[in-house]
């Protein structure tokens, strides 16, 4: 072997000379070398990226002296003595080959894998015949190839017949003969649908002997839901669809058959393959999208539902590694699955193998970083938009009868009824002589004699009140007397559970209401509706308290006074099972004492008559005055340091935010909307009821940077959320560890709230808000900003127009801040004037309202929604987001000109660039990638052996003439029917799947050049399919929800489902049986069935045991052989055994039965009843022919 020393000595003796040129004497080495021309992509590349691109590739942190043995001009460029890596035409003067052929100093060194005597004799040849570098092939500009000659002409069909025979004619292969009507009949049938041909389908193809049969059913198979649904299962492995999250608890997908069901309408569409890959990265983006055929809504947008169906993880340390992950996962997908590149092995470096750079990795990413996960409203039939637009003119005549009846209000003395109120306050004690004192209180309950006339409901109370004694922690501190009602029972209860488990209701008897103020003590859980005390006015609920999550009671004071003198009920509830799941309370007494600081009835009176003022009327302004003057919520200036994200009273504001939905709209100051009751908008804010609560939307804001302690929103509503997405994380919706109180409810109807966020963990990550209204609900936000500082105050109603003597009503009502305070007090009311009904105003909120309720809910597609701005990232030091190098704009690959659109994708995300960039005609990988994937599909493998991968790393194509051929004409034709129809009526098709003569198995073992059909297994739905059809049982319906996974005893751990589905998936095709990626269904795992963790576009083909063991025993197996031998010993009955028989053969296998498998049928089923008949349906299942396509 040639050393370093060797290769010295050479130099000093004159043989290698200093400068020489590489290509000097190329030309006289090509001419000497030998006449079989060595193919660099398809022998010489695998090669050097096996051995020698991991240190001398495309890769340049990892990269070693600076050599590139992919590039020509690095490998060709002078280096250690003189001497280039490669000379063309001169492998002796190659260091390369010296140090490979080096045993002293080799290469690949410290061990490591050398190559074969093999491999380095074609690196040899390779160099002898001048080392040419072509662009690797897949990435090569796409032309149509000119079409071969061939020996034998006529035995072509179809211009891609003749690349076939091309390449057998190089071997000096004859191509195999064509396979019976049957076997092509039985082959077309499965490959285009997934399911046998009926026994019906075979007798009318064999009975049609014109030139036009096989045509006629291609087009029958092409054009059936079956082949919809066989090839929309191929494309789902591409897209690792699940309908379930995976790691710890499986958590849901929204209605992820959503997707599937769409991808079933677009190949039953033959939606042109550019259109439907453009749909999955940008549906959302479309100006004409396409429309559902049944409800009419876009039916473009499920197709981004793609990017969500990945594995997630909740409560992750690493927020923003985990976010690197799932983009890692979906660019993994994108690539492949569109483009045949793996680009994601170029997330941590430049590709080893490939020319993919980690900025084209960054630069997708940054794509995808732009995009959110929503789950976007759609209309079906457009019912919603009709009713839109039917409650359009009368929200119009709201908003003017509205303001009309405001301008009746300016002749109730408004200003004098505020003053009077105003001087009230704090006046509690003054009094008149002659005055009487107060009315004796009546106590209603203190529970010291039972429950006496009070109804007890459920077993939450008890069939007693309880005794103090009974009592833990601070429950009785307040309590009068010795007892009191409470719902957590620490009482011994042989018969159930006890504590906060347990729910029940109290109702007091009727009784009047003969003093202003009902006061009680109360304490224990805060919720809503949960656990709570209600008092009840005619049937409808006038107040309600809960407890403050807190043992202790405190007292409760409820203004009754303008019910006084009519009957009230009081309820005592718990019907919350969970934490803080109980209501304690005590002595509900009526009283006319004012609370502390306020006025008396008799004063109220007083002043009344001497102002000339209704005593009832001013009664409710001082006792509603509190809430009149209290101080404003967090809508004061912001502090120094404060950053403002939004202030809707802004006109740019919704630049910052996208829309998803109809709900949301900008309201102005003074607008109206019906929410309950006519509302003037006392401050501009983005609002989600101005056309009604029906509607569903979301707003989500532009990315920004934590660098303050705290996120604060201004808000109102009911019903409806806010959240915060820290770097787009989104499974704490399912499971909010560490990121508590990230997604916190709205409800707040009658005021304004101040949310407040502490961002302390997350302080450096990216972030956006966003607010959601689910529909029924509403919500309003006024601002959103941030800050280092905790709680801020705010400014309220401005009252100091009262010191104005020429303030009157008008002007008093001119601010719609105090309008919007005294229309929510109740002290104005634009449906009244006095005591008369404004019948404008009424009818109209009534129409109104009957319309929103009449408004039907959406259905909900989980999609993809660009970020109101697009969003860069920076490039990972290493694959480690946390040390963040260059900022690198979004783009695509850069050496296929992923990086010279227009614009550099500074449109939103640059989805919609991106798209037009991987569908361009322009782009090669795309159409080889698509053509590659259609021959596959029925011809076994693709021409390409690794679908996936097209570059370096895969195994490139025999014949890629053939490859481009394909390629070209999808281009043209984007039609994957048409194609598909093209390859399976073609010559190449219609071979057997033997040959006769035994060279062609020295001369292309792996059948590479199609000497002969590859044989198939059916896929794991094919073979459960293929059973359903022969029992029976099949269902064929199309599309719906999936039907719950049938859970064998094996299939356990956290996030079981709740319920199993039945054994035979109620006979729907194994498409429809639902994906969990922790509990896959068993029988599909055990052949085959791809882990949806990533694109597979070549499943593995295994032969295990667990399959004849699944065939052999499988419960699913045992009862679909049950059923068809049932039906066909009923067919026996009626048309005789061979009949029977024979159908079963047609049935499993598409052929009739030889006369030795008669006889063994025979056997099986005479004299043995039904279990011979279901014995012999089993065996026929379990054979190799079923399950395999010749």
């Amino acid at each position: 072997m040639i050393g370093r020393a060797l290769a010295l000595l050479l130099l000093m003796s004159g043989l290698l000379l200093p400068g020489f040129s590489p290509a000097s004497d190329a030309e006289d080495g090509i001419e000497s070398a030998g006449d079989e021309a060595v193919d660099f992509d398809r022998q010489v590349l695998p090669i050097l990226a096996h051995y020698c691109l991991p240190c001398h590739g495309n890769d340049g942190e990892a990269r070693k002296k600076d050599l590139r043995l992919d590039d020509q001009d690095s490998a060709t460029t002078l280096r250690d003595l003189n001497i280039p890596a490669i000379s063309p035409g001169h492998p002796e003067n190659s260091l390369a080959l010296l140090r490979i052929n080096d045993d002293d100093d080799p290469m690949p060194p410290d061990g490591r894998e050398r190559p074969s005597v093999e491999e380095v004799e074609i690196l040899t040849r390779w160099v002898e015949q001048g080392a040419s570098y072509t662009k690797h092939w897949s990435w090569r500009p796409l032309e149509a190839p000119e079409l071969p000659e061939v020996v034998d002409e006529d035995w072509a069909r179809d211009p891609l017949d003749l690349f076939i025979g091309s390449g057998l004619d190089s071997l000096g292969l004859k191509p195999a003969p064509d396979a019976d009507d049957r076997t092509w009949l039985r082959r077309v049938t499965f490959d285009l649908t997934g399911l046998p041909a009926t026994p019906e389908e075979i007798e009318a193809f064999l009975a049609d002997r014109s030139l036009e049969a096989r045509e006629g059913v291609v087009d029958r198979l092409l054009q059936s839901s079956a082949h919809a649904e066989h090839f929309a299962r191929h494309w789902l492995d591409l897209m690792r669809f699940a309908e379930t999250h995976g790691h710890e608890f499986d958590y849901p997908i929204h209605e992820a058959w959503k997707y599937r069901d769409y991808v079933i309408r677009a190949i039953a569409s033959d939606v042109p393959i550019d259109r439907f890959v453009t749909e999955h990265i940008a549906g959302d983006l479309l100006e004409d999208p396409r429309i559902h055929p049944r409800d009419g809504t876009n039916d473009s947008l499920p197709a981004t539902s793609w990017f969500w169906l990945s594995q997630g993880t909740h409560g992750p340390v690493d927020v923003l590694k985990d976010t690197h992950d799932r983009v890692d996962n979906q660019i993994d997908v994108l690539s492949r699955a569109f483009l045949g590149a793996t680009v994601s092995c170029a997330r941590c470096h430049d590709h080893k193998f490939d020319a993919i750079t980690q900025a084209d990795w960054t630069g997708l990413s940054s794509i995808i970083r732009s995009t959110r996960r929503v789950l976007r409203p759609q209309d079906p039939g457009g019912k919603i938009s009709s009713k839109i637009d039917e409650m359009a003119p009368v929200r119009e005549k709201l908003t003017a009868v509205t303001r009309q009846g405001m301008e009746l209000q300016h002749q109730l003395p408004l200003v004098q009824l505020a003053r009077a109120a105003r001087g009230l306050q704090g006046s509690a004690g003054i009094g008149e002589p002659g005055e009487l004192d107060a009315a004796p209180d009546v106590v209603v309950a203190d529970f010291e004699q039972g429950w006496g006339p009070w109804t007890v409901e459920g077993n939450a109370f008890g069939d007693q009140p309880h005794h103090r004694d009974d009592l833990v922690n601070e429950q009785a501190v307040e309590a009068v007397g010795d007892h009191i009602a409470c719902s957590q029972d620490h009482r011994p209860a042989p018969d159930g559970p006890a504590g906060d488990v347990l729910k029940g209701k109290l109702t007091s008897p009727p009784f009047e209401l003969q003093r202003d103020y009902l006061v009680f003590l109360v304490g224990g859980g805060q919720h809503a509706g949960k656990t709570c005390v209600n008092l009840l006015v005619d049937g409808e609920q006038v107040f309600s308290e809960v407890g403050r999550n807190n043992t202790r009671m405190h007292e409760a004071r409820w203004d009754v006074g303008r019910w006084r003198g009519q009957e009230a009920v009081i309820e005592v509830v718990d019907d919350h099972d969970g934490g803080w799941g109980h209501i304690t309370c005590d002595h509900f007494r009526l009283t006319d004492e004012p609370a502390a600081g306020m006025a008396s009835r008799g004063q109220i009176e007083r002043v009344a008559r001497k102002a000339g003022l209704d005593g009832n009327q001013l009664r409710e302004w001082v006792r509603l005055w509190p809430q009149l003057v209290r101080p404003g919520v967090a809508n004061g200036p912001l502090r120094d340091g404060d950053l403002l994200l939004t202030d809707f009273s802004q006109a740019d504001a919704l630049d910052d935010w996208s829309i998803v939905g109809e709900a949301f709209e900008v309201l102005s100051a003074g607008d109206v909307v019906l929410i309950g009751r006519p509302r003037i908008i006392d401050t501009s804010c983005a609002h989600s009821a101005v056309r009604g609560r029906s509607l569903v939307g979301s707003l989500l804001s532009r990315n920004f940077t934590i660098e303050h302690r705290y996120l604060h929103l201004r808000v109102q509503g009911e019903s409806a959320r806010v959240r915060i997405c820290i770097e787009g994380y989104w499974i704490d919706q399912h499971n909010a560890l560490l990121f508590e109180n990230f997604r916190q409810d709205v409800n707040s109807p009658e005021q304004w709230r101040h949310l407040q966020m502490d961002l302390t963990r997350y302080q450096g990550k990216n972030a956006h808000v966003e607010i959601h209204d689910e529909g029924r609900g509403w919500i309003a936000v006024d601002r959103v900003w941030l800050s280092a500082e905790g709680v801020q105050q705010g400014t309220g109603v401005d009252w100091t127009v009262l010191d104005d003597e020429a303030t009157d009503s008008a002007t008093l009502l001119a601010d719609p801040v105090r309008a919007e305070a005294l229309l929510a007090a109740g002290l104005v009311d634009s449906a009244r004037y006095g005591d008369a009904w404004n019948a404008a105003v009424v009818s109209t909120v009534e129409q109104l309202r009957q319309l929103d309720e009449s408004v039907p809910q959406p259905k909900r597609i989980l999609s993809a929604a660009d970020a109101p701005r697009g969003f860069d990232v920076h490039l990972s030091i290493r694959g480690n987001p946390h040390k963040p190098g260059d900022l690198i704009e979004r783009r695509a690959l850069e050496n296929l000109g992923g990086a010279e659109t227009p614009q550099r994708y500074r449109n939103g995300s640059g989805r919609r660039e991106l798209a037009n960039w991987i569908t361009s005609s322009d782009n090669p990988l795309f159409w080889r990638t698509q053509a590659n994937r259609l021959w596959a599909r029925v011809m076994g493998r693709g021409v390409a052996a690794t679908s996936d991968d097209l570059g370096a790393m895969g195994v490139p194509p025999e014949n890629r003439a053939l490859l481009d051929h394909l390629a070209v004409r999808l281009r043209d034709n984007p039609s994957r029917r048409a194609l598909l129809r093209d390859i399976v009526l073609s010559r190449s098709y219609q071979m057997a799947s033997t040959h006769s003569d035994p060279r062609a198995q020295v001369v292309d073992a792996a059948n590479d050049r199609w000497h002969r059909s590859h044989q198939k297994r059916l896929t794991a739905e094919s073979i459960r399919d293929s059973i359903l059809s022969v029992s029976g049982r099949l269902d064929r319906k199309v599309g719906g929800a999936s039907v719950p996974v049938h859970l064998t005893d094996f299939l356990t751990g956290r996030g079981r489902p709740g319920g199993s589905g039945p054994v035979d998936g109620h006979g729907r095709r194994s498409l429809y049986i639902k994906v969990c990626r922790n509990f896959l269904p068993a029988f599909l795992t055990a052949f085959d069935f791809p882990i949806p963790a990533t694109t597979v576009g070549d499943r593995l083909v295994t032969n295990v045991p667990a399959q004849a063991l699944a065939l052999m025993n499988d419960p699913f197996v045992h009862e679909q052989a049950r059923l068809w031998g049932e039906r066909v010993m009923k067919s026996a009955e009626d048309e005789g055994l061979l009949v029977a028989i024979d159908r079963m053969w047609q049935q499993a296998f598409g052929r009739p039965p030889s006369g030795e498998e008669i006889a063994m049928a025979r056997s099986f089923v005479e004299g043995k009843g039904e279990e011979g008949w279901v014995d012999l349906a089993h065996a026929l299942i379990q054979t190799k022919e079923f399950r395999f396509i010749p």
